[in-house]
């Protein structure tokens, strides 16, 4: 805008010269703005993406607290029914032991399960972050505008 120089006439600048250069800068204004349209548009696009991961993220959160506890608690039971049966077993003779062996086993397989279930919870989760991290290393942030075109002389 500095760079332009009109010819001067004797009311003034010549007429023609300035309404090309104002015609060109509103042409440019309008592409800024179809440019910052179109960026925005992506932005919200892709804070949706965000927001889509974080209550994922969130869900995921919520559901290995929830394994985990189950897993704590069922952990709890078994080491309180291990040691009732263990118990008992020392007062009534090997065939309460045996019992007593296969109940801590099928507890210990049901532990182990939820600690599968909640490796693969984890592994999603990763997963999910991993892509929501490329998402918003992908995206790119548009340069910025000279705001002084939209300065009035």
């Amino acid at each position: 805008m500095a760079d332009s120089k009109f010819d001067t006439m004797r009311n003034g600048y010549n007429r023609y010269q300035v309404d090309d250069k104002v015609t060109q800068l509103e042409s440019e204004v309008e592409s800024l703005k179809k440019k910052l349209e179109l960026y925005t548009s992506r932005l919200e696009e892709v804070e949706k993406l965000s927001n889509s991961y974080k209550e994922k993220y969130l869900t995921l959160a919520s559901e290995i607290r929830i394994k985990e506890k189950a897993a704590e608690d069922i952990a709890r039971i078994a080491l309180k029914e291990a040691n009732t049966i263990v118990q008992t077993a020392n007062e009534n003779a090997d065939v309460i032991v045996k019992e007593a062996l296969a109940s801590a086993k099928a507890i210990l397989i049901e532990v182990n399960k939820l600690g599968e279930e909640t490796g693969e919870i984890k592994a999603r989760m990763v997963n999910e972050l991993s892509k929501l991290d490329r998402a918003l290393n992908e995206f790119e942030v548009p340069d910025r505008v000279d705001l002084g075109y939209l300065e009035n002389e």
